[in-house]
């Protein structure tokens, strides 16, 4: 069974950082990966460019129209999606818990 998990961040407060301590994060976070992904459970997992870039498209009068930014208004961003395939939510849970999101950067909104 294939679990969609989604990472979460809160793009101000990290973006509000220095650039070498961001560079910091990202290298714990990249050094986090190898052993999340050696589960060899973690069949995709990709980084998602931020809200400044992104678009929502809504139907309009029976037309899609695109518009700025995300839809809904939040203090968190979805930063990065991976997906698991393992036999149950348990499992999947608990490779979803080796992701650098849910180790560490509880101040900057990291999260699952």
């Amino acid at each position: 069974m294939k679990f969609l998990c989604l990472g979460y961040l809160d793009v101000t407060s990290f973006d509000a950082e220095s650039e070498e301590v961001k560079a910091e994060v990202l290298k714990k976070c990249f050094a986090q990966c190898v052993p999340f992904r050696a589960t060899g459970k973690v069949v995709e997992e990709e980084a998602l460019q931020g809200i400044r870039t992104s678009k929502s498209i809504r139907a309009v009068n029976g037309v899609p129209t695109v518009t700025d930014g995300p839809f809904t208004e939040t203090k968190e961003q979805l930063g990065s999606y991976f997906i698991v395939d393992a036999p149950d939510i348990d499992d999947a849970v608990r490779v979803a818990s080796l992701h650098p999101a849910a180790l560490f950067g509880e101040h900057y909104g990291f999260g699952i």
